[in-house]
Parts: structure tokens; sequence; C-alpha cells
């Protein structure tokens, strides 16, 4: 299965709204407008563009899982057997558990990450049997995070103005 990046031209203007979108989710058509001196037309324009490219998919509120009674973050590696089921299966399945947050599958020694939030020790011990009771799974090694320092689901913000330049060039 081989993906291919799609074409994708962006000019300086693409750019600046995109930036600000990753800065503030929240910010309105006329706000843009008015900051990138540009008609709200063609800010609705090129939005409807960037939804069509699958550059820009909706619209989510950054919740804060501490308030919400989630403050146990596990990273968890997982060693997979792929004689019965296949990697997106197994991805499949440790992705429906509750309280996992993201999956990945990996190049190197452990066939998947895992990431969850869950509400205490106990609610860890359920995931992780839960993890471990997963067909094709064959052991898993979890880490708990003690502090986080980053944890930051936006794009554009995590680079400096000279990467940024070289990506949207």
């Amino acid at each position: 299965m081989s993906e291919t990046m799609p074409e994708v031209t962006l000019d300086e203007t693409d750019f600046e709204i995109l930036r600000r979108l990753d800065e503030d989710g929240e910010v309105s058509v006329d706000e843009l407008s008015d900051e990138l001196d540009v008609s709200a037309s063609t800010i609705y324009y090129r939005l409807e563009g960037y939804r069509e490219q699958g550059i820009v998919e909706g619209q989510i509120s950054k919740l804060d899982p501490q308030k919400l009674g989630l403050g146990l973050t596990a990273i968890t590696e997982i060693d997979a057997n792929y004689d019965g089921p296949g990697y997106e299966e197994i991805a499949e399945r440790l992705s429906a558990l509750s309280g996992v947050q993201r999956v990945f599958f990996m190049l190197g020694e452990m066939s998947f990450y895992v990431i969850s939030r869950v509400r205490d020790h106990e609610h860890l011990q359920t995931l992780m049997e839960s993890i471990i009771q997963t067909e094709g799974v064959e052991n898993s090694n979890t880490n708990v995070v003690l502090r986080t320092f980053k944890d930051e689901d936006r794009l554009l913000v995590n680079y400096d103005d000279e990467d940024l330049e070289t990506i949207f060039e």
C-alpha cells in the first residue's frame, strides 16, 4: 500500500490564513479579513478549498484532561504477532479500547505505541488487561507520564519561521 503526498500549492496568503487558524481555531472570517487585508469572500473561498483538499478538517475544542478527571497519561509499547490478524486489524482493535487516545504503527523494535488518558491506576489496570487480551498482542510495556512539558496538537505553532518558510515554499 503506497500513499503519495498530494500536490498542494499554497501562497503567502494561504500560509497566513493557516497559521492564524492554527494559533486560534475560533478566529472569525471577519478577523482574518481585517488582519490580512483580504476580502471576506476570498477567505471563505480559500477555507472551502482547504477543506476540499483535506488540509483543514472539522473544528475541535481542546479539552483539559486533568479538569475532566483523566489525570494519568500512559504510553504503551506493544509488540505484535501478525500470524493471525494483520497490523491494521490490531490497530483498529487497540484504537477501539476505552481511554486510548492515539495509536501509532511503528518501524523499529515495537509494533505500536499507544497513548492513553485514564482516571487512575485502577482504570489503567483495566486498560492494560484489555490491551494484553487483544488478539495479536504478544507483549506490552507501559510507562506512566509523571509530568508533561509539551502536549501540542496544533501543527504550525511547533515550527519556527525559518522552517515554516521551507515548508510553504
